[in-house]
């Protein structure tokens, strides 16, 4: 039998209490994907590993694998913190979003290393975001962006249902694109309208990287809007 000792990076997307001082820590990990991990006494004040499993953090953590599906956390390194986001209220409140994202679309156990890459970028950029509208383009790039890695990202280059370049008027999370105005007039779908330049907004952040992110203009209604599509799609393809 292997050794059921292994040590990967991670990037801690959530924390639940489990008994008088212990924790059940989410984790992303490069080599084996989302799993979940009991880290014991860690809240206890004598815990020398408490602060280094807060969420958002990036670390190389060694587990052990027992019976179950839960593994044990055996030592913590502290890579990056990105305290950044822990820093500000409007920072905490997106990457809340992100996290979210992560942990109900992505199957446990399943490694997809560019998920990883992506997530830890998405995390550094939120850190260092100067204002509420550059933290909710972050998180609103990097979930589509998690939605493209999965085949999931909205079609905007043509109307779902029939292609058609012309007329695009909103949004079915069923068809999982935009709809031009007469297949909307027709479709049995759900959609809800969009304005052009929540169109053109969408688009710009499934394609543009993060580090251009602060070229782009996008006003608060757009914003909102763009939400909307990330938040049903989501909804719709979460686990």
């Amino acid at each position: 039998m292997g050794s059921r000792l292994f040590t990967t990076e991670a990037l801690v997307i959530g924390s639940m209490r489990y008994r008088e001082a212990d924790r059940i820590i989410t984790l992303y990990t490069r080599d084996r994907g989302k799993l979940s991990a009991l880290a014991k006494g860690l809240r206890r004040t004598t815990s020398k590993v408490g602060g280094r499993l807060e969420p958002f953090g990036l670390v190389r953590v060694s587990l052990h694998s027992g019976r179950g599906s839960l593994y044990t956390v055996t030592g913590v390194e502290t890579l990056r913190t990105f305290q950044g986001v822990r820093d500000e209220l409007f920072r905490m409140e997106e990457g809340a979003r992100l996290l979210a994202a992560v942990r109900n679309l992505f199957p446990v156990e399943e490694a997809n290393p560019p998920v990883f890459n992506l997530l830890v970028r998405g995390v550094a950029r939120l850190a260092g975001s100067a204002s509420p509208r550059d933290a909710a383009c972050v998180v609103l790039s990097t979930r589509l962006k998690l939605l493209a890695v999965l085949g999931y990202a909205p079609v905007v280059s043509g109307c779902a249902r029939c292609g058609g370049t012309e007329s695009l008027v909103g949004y079915s999370p069923e068809l999982g694109g935009v709809v031009c105005l007469d297949c909307a007039s027709r479709e049995s779908a759900a959609y809800f309208m969009l304005t052009r330049g929540a169109l053109a907004s969408l688009g710009s952040l499934i394609s543009n990287p993060l580090a251009e992110l602060d070229e782009l203009e996008v006003d608060d209604r757009t914003l909102a809007e763009v939400e909307q599509v990330v938040t049903q799609t989501l909804a719709h393809h979460g686990h």
